[in-house]
């Protein structure tokens, strides 16, 4: 199975805690986002395999986002001047293998995520295990071989996989799925040799850059916002900024559908009919319209931000159906899906106020 087709199977689900959604706030206000997204980054499972200076970077923002399994691989020990561009790694664990280290920098960043270290990197004797396990692969490493060695399994496993590389300020990065004919080796047949950062130097805000596009396409690759740069190759100059695309091969995937849900498990869309109705009778009903300095409320209405309600949650309020209101329908049907798993009492005007006027 796919893994596309395992996290659209699987993230249904996935509930969060009232503390959870307060942490991810944010994303489940993005469109591209929501709570499906999110509770997709949760189900996913991602192989880092190098926690150095594009692996840090990376990291950090696969655990911010909410990944919610992260294997690191490293056989490297944190060296003193790893520091000035390796963030994850600090004065205190200089000596500490890279994987362990960062696992540890990870588990303070988000506690709600699953972090697993291997001090080793990846060989032939352990790759087929590692890459099975995971449903996307970063390339975080300088070795040509490792990266050879990345591909054979992935293609062979079907396993999408984000490669970049950096010399000193010049950058690439692609993804390779061997499904959609973008293939490493087939970019690259004849190997060729470049210099490391510690030959050539590099700047740690450089290679953050790098690190951060790299989690970026993961998260395409999982949540299906976005196209991820499958057989395209980026191009990247941070000394002017200058980013090129080059296509080499390859399509986007094709993101599956969700299955349908039970529609007691889903927050139910309110006409502006029924709330009419609802109103004329005095039932009982807390309206929380989302919008701010509106001046043509609901009856009974109270203003309530959309972060105040994530990270707050709806405890304070008694009543047994609970309406939340903006001005199209969309912020607060989303909205009502992600508190819906921890609140169910809580419900959104179809339409929004839009709807509303033209009663």
């Amino acid at each position: 199975m796919s893994y596309i087709q395992r996290l659209a199977n699987e993230h249904n689900s996935i509930a969060f805690g009232r503390e959870e959604l307060a942490y991810y706030a944010r994303h489940l206000l993005l469109p591209g986002i929501g709570l499906e997204g999110q509770q997709k980054l949760k189900c996913a499972r991602v192989l880092v395999v190098g926690a150095g200076g594009l692996g840090c970077p990376a990291l950090q923002a696969l655990a911010g986002s909410g990944v919610g399994s992260i294997c690191i691989m490293d056989g490297d020990a944190v060296a003193g001047s790893n520091l000035s561009r390796q963030w994850l790694h600090t004065y205190r664990t200089i000596g500490q293998n890279k994987a362990l280290s960062a696992q540890a920098a990870l588990e303070a960043i988000n506690p709600f995520i699953q972090v697993s270290a291997y001090p080793e990197m990846l060989d032939h004797s352990n790759a087929e295990q590692k890459i099975a396990g995971c449903d996307i692969v970063i390339d975080a490493t300088d070795e040509l071989e490792v990266r050879y060695l990345i591909d054979d399994y992935c293609a062979a496993l079907d396993r999408p996989w984000v490669h970049a590389a950096l010399y000193r300020e010049s950058a690439q990065m692609t993804v390779f799925w061997s499904r959609f004919g973008a293939s490493f080796r087939k970019l690259y047949p004849v190997p060729s040799v470049a210099p490391s950062c510690s030959a050539s130097g590099l700047l740690g805000a450089s290679a953050s850059i790098v690190g951060n596009l790299q989690a970026l396409e993961a998260i395409k690759l999982i949540t299906g916002h976005g196209a991820p740069e499958v057989g395209t190759l980026c191009s990247l100059k941070t000394g002017n900024y200058p980013f090129e695309r080059f296509h080499f091969d390859g399509s986007p995937p094709t993101q599956y559908s969700s299955p349908v849900q039970d529609s007691d498990s889903v927050p139910r869309a309110v006409s502006p009919i029924e709330l009419k109705q609802a109103l004329s009778i005095h039932k009982p009903l807390t309206i929380l319209d989302l919008r701010k300095d509106s001046a043509d409320r609901l009856p009974r209405a109270a203003h309530c931000s959309e972060a105040s309600l994530l990270e707050g949650g709806l405890s304070n309020f008694e009543t047994d159906q609970i309406l939340l209101v903006c001005e199209e329908g969309l912020m607060s049907e989303m909205l009502a899906h992600a508190l819906h798993g921890i609140e169910p009492r809580v419900h959104y005007l179809k339409g929004g106020m839009r709807a509303w006027r033209e009663l």
